[in-house]
């Protein structure tokens, strides 16, 4: 063969290998296209050397392709190499096309020499000398500011030594089949050529690396001996298909055996050549490593799960869709919650798993978190098997490195027991403030009570001390008698005020509900219009209850004219007892007593077809004074709350505009085995006969009261039984007569609520220092002020204010004789 037909062979193969390297390069890309890969990953696996220069020449990148083509290391150029600097650069013409990519251009230079010696580039491992085919080229960032300076180097020396060798054929042909060697030997991808029988005629350095052999270790050898036993048979169907004929090349992906036994990914793509004929020269096995790309997928795949099992434990319903609506991710919560498993929903649309309008609504969620690039949040409630469900839903964008959203993210929580518990706390926060609003007006009605009962001791007082000293036929005697029935009518008010605020002393004793209610029906039916029919219907049972029978008939009493009085024209009141089992949630929505314990009650209800009240009027008719009738003081339901909750019961209202109303009050219920206080004997009325205190007794008293008022009338009392009497504004000035009159004194008269040291702590004192003193303690609250260390002593007694001459008289005489309340 002489040398033309020995380079036309030459040629051919150069044709044929170009092909290869096509087929490959296509390939690699593909590859490259299916797997998202950082930048950097990417950047150092270009074959193609490039470096990335800032505006100002400074290198700031630098691929692992030109670290080999410029044989210095990376970090000896980048942040350290400017091009301005490089006396080669300069010489060569790389500065004037480095400045014509500034000016915007792509500048691509002809093959030019290059020495990394001569550039005096620093770090460099050996010197390297080359040919170099560079281009030039700006990049822009989105505002198409330049930012960088791109450098592509392709190694073009091979090719200018082909071109040089040209002139002597030999030196040619021998430089090409080297440079062939070299590129066969150099490339990364493994190479094997093979007969047809799969015996390896020739492999380069990457698939011997790969495998773990020697070159020479796998020439002669069977390349199917390298692949795995399980994936033989899929190799060799496709191999006599085409050794057939019936296919040009196959690509699969399979294992193959490293020599140490460890399992080596590949993908394989082999080819036949053939000749003019169609007869099979050689045939070709190009090995991409991908053990790498597995084992990365392998990992995405464990992140992934760990991901999926992560979501999967979150008390939410969590998802992902891409930008077209696809769902790629969604927990097993969302899953059970729309009635899918969780495999079923991936790749779908919204419209092929819901219904149309529950379809539309999520897509209309998902247009607007697109159209807004943000996170939007909702509150809807949806129907579950456990009941309406509600729920606080956000979507969210998902964005690429680019800023482009290429997906939705979704949590959906469950906020049902949170709003329940909002709900709840509002309602106890209203409930505290409603308690502090009432225990606010409590201390005022109790404070007036108080003060005014202080007056009336005054003009109970002095009435009847007038009254027993002036004649019945006296002409002034009727004055008094109506200014003593004024005083005791202002007596029944401070009474109410009093149970309003809880302190007006209870005689307990056992009722029947029932009969209560039977007892008041003849008096009620007097009471309240003819036009107001009165419907009564009892319990069927006896329904015994603790409590003060005098106050439950002004409860049934106040209700019952309060419920006749708000209709117009005719109507009717009903009132009907039955017995209740409440729980705590009923106990919860009282208006009266929501603190109370859940349990049995008898209720006491009262039904009218009057015109109901609003939001506002029911909120305030507990208020004392407050009334929305012309005439009243406003204090018969102000009663009615002091009463209910001084019997730890509880009251609910049920009413509306034009509806009527219905007050139901709830009283504990006791059983028969439950015993009862002895009730006290009555208080003598104010016109009993002033009995003489017990004679034989020293008859000196010591009244203490902040009142001047109150010490006066009391003094005066005091004298007409015959005491001889001293005061005091204080307990200061107590004390001080006690040093001085105290051998001589039998009884004392304390006020309980003075300022300073109260009546109580002047009582325990003057105990310790006169043991056989007599005391009453005075006060315009009730006895239950008292405290229960006096009361047990036996030498303690209490008077209420206000008191006329004969319960002082009453009062002095049990005290002097029985040291006893």
């Amino acid at each position: 063969m002489d040398i033309h037909e020995r380079l036309r062979s030459l040629e051919r193969e150069n044709a044929i290998l170009r092909q290869q390297l096509s087929i490959l390069r296509a390939q690699f890309t593909a590859s490259l296209a299916a797997h998202e890969l950082p930048f950097d990953m990417v950047f150092h696996q270009l074959p193609t050397p490039m470096v990335l220069f800032a505006p100002d020449g400074l290198a700031v990148a630098m691929n692992r392709a030109n670290e080999q083509l410029v044989a210095t290391p990376i970090d000896q150029v980048v942040g350290r190499y400017n091009i301005y600097n490089d006396p080669a650069a300069q010489k060569r013409g790389f500065v004037a096309a480095f400045e014509a990519a500034r000016r915007g251009q792509v500048a691509a230079m002809p093959p030019t020499p290059y020495d990394t010696a001569e550039a005096q580039i620093e770090g460099r491992a050996v010197d390297q000398k080359f040919w170099s085919e560079t281009t030039y080229f700006p990049i822009y960032d989105h505002m198409h500011r330049l930012v960088l300076i791109g450098e592509m180097n392709r190694d073009v020396t091979d090719w200018v030594r082909m071109r040089e060798e040209e002139q002597h054929l030999a030196a040619i042909l021998r430089d090409r089949e080297q440079r062939l060697a070299a590129l066969f030997d150099q490339l990364s991808i493994g190479i094997a050529v093979i007969e047809e029988n799969g015996r390896i005629l020739e492999c380069n350095r990457a698939i011997a690396a790969m495998l773990g052999f020697e070159r020479d270790e796998l020439i002669g050898k069977m390349i199917m001996h390298r692949t795995h036993p399980d994936d033989r048979e899929r190799d060799r169907l496709l191999w006599e298909e085409l050794l057939d004929g019936k296919r040009d090349h196959y690509t699969i992906e399979k294992r193959y055996l490293h020599k140490d036994g460890h399992i080596v990914y590949g993908r394989m793509t082999c080819s036949a050549v053939r000749d003019k004929s169609g007869k099979i020269t050689f045939l070709v096995r190009f090995i991409e490593d991908i053990s790498a790309q597995r084992a990365a997928e392998a990992a995405v795949e464990t992140s992934r799960r760990l991901l999926q099992d992560i979501i999967n434990q979150i008390p939410a319903l969590i998802f992902v869709k891409d930008a077209e609506g696809r769902y790629l991710m969604v927990n097993e919560r969302l899953a059970a919650f729309s009635g899918y498993e969780p495999q079923a929903m991936i790749g779908k649309r919204d419209d092929e798993l819901f219904a149309p309008a529950l379809a539309d609504y999520y897509r209309s969620f998902d247009r607007e978190v697109i159209r807004n690039r943000r996170p939007i949040q909702r509150d809807d409630d949806r129907w579950t098997a456990d009941g309406l469900t509600a729920f606080t839903t956000i979507k969210f964008p998902l964005f690429d490195h680019e800023g482009k959203i290429y997906g939705i993210g979704g949590i959906a929580i469950d906020v049902t027991e949170r709003r329940r518990m909002e709900r709840e706390r509002e309602r106890i926060e209203q409930q505290l403030r409603e308690t502090q609003r009432l225990e606010s007006l409590g201390v005022m009605a109790g404070g007036i009570a108080h003060d005014f009962n202080n007056l009336l001791v005054g003009v109970l007082g002095n009435v009847s001390l007038a009254l027993n000293e002036l004649p019945e036929d006296h002409p002034a005697h009727p004055l008094l008698t109506q200014i003593e029935q004024a005083a005791l009518r202002a007596t029944e008010l401070t009474n109410q005020l009093l149970t309003y605020t809880g302190r007006h002393q209870l005689d307990m004793q056992r009722l029947d509900l029932n009969r209560v209610v039977a007892e008041m029906q003849t008096l009620l039916r007097s009471i309240l219009p003819r036009r107001v029919e009165l419907i009564i219907e009892p319990s069927s049972s006896p329904l015994p209850i603790e409590g003060n029978i005098a106050q439950i008939r002004q409860v049934l009493m106040n209700l019952a004219i309060n419920g006749a009085e708000a209709i117009t024209g005719t109507g009717t009141v009903t009132i009907t007892t039955a017995a209740r089992e409440l729980s705590a949630n009923e106990m919860a929505q009282m208006q009266i007593g929501a603190d109370q314990p859940p349990g049995r009650y008898a209720a006491l209800i009262v039904q009218d077809t009057g015109h109901g009240m609003d939001e506002v009027t029911k909120a305030r008719i507990f208020d004392p004074f407050f009334s929305t009738k012309f005439t009243g003081r406003g204090l018969g339901l102000a009663a009615v709350n002091g009463i209910v909750r001084a019997h730890h019961g509880a009251l609910h209202i049920e009413t509306a505009p034009d509806q009527g109303t219905t007050f139901t009050v709830f009283w504990p219920m006791i059983t028969l085995a439950e015993a009862l206080p002895e009730l006290p004997p009555a208080s003598p009325s104010i016109k009993e006969a002033v009995e003489p205190p017990m004679t034989g007794i020293e008859r000196t008293a010591l009244v203490v009261d902040d009142e001047p008022d109150v010490r006066m009338v009391t003094q005066r009392m005091l004298r007409r039984m015959g005491f001889t009497v001293y005061e005091a504004s204080n307990s200061e000035e107590a004390q001080q007569l006690l040093k001085q009159y105290g051998h001589q004194m039998t009884l004392a008269l304390i006020d309980l609520t003075m300022p300073g040291k109260t009546g109580d702590e002047l009582a325990t004192e003057i105990l310790d220092s006169h043991p056989s003193l007599r005391i009453i303690l005075m006060s315009g609250f009730s006895q239950q002020e008292l405290p229960a260390s006096l009361r047990a002593s036996g030498m303690v007694s209490f008077l209420a204010k206000p008191f006329t001459l004969a319960s002082l008289t009453s009062a002095v005489t049990a005290a002097l004789s029985s040291h006893a309340l």
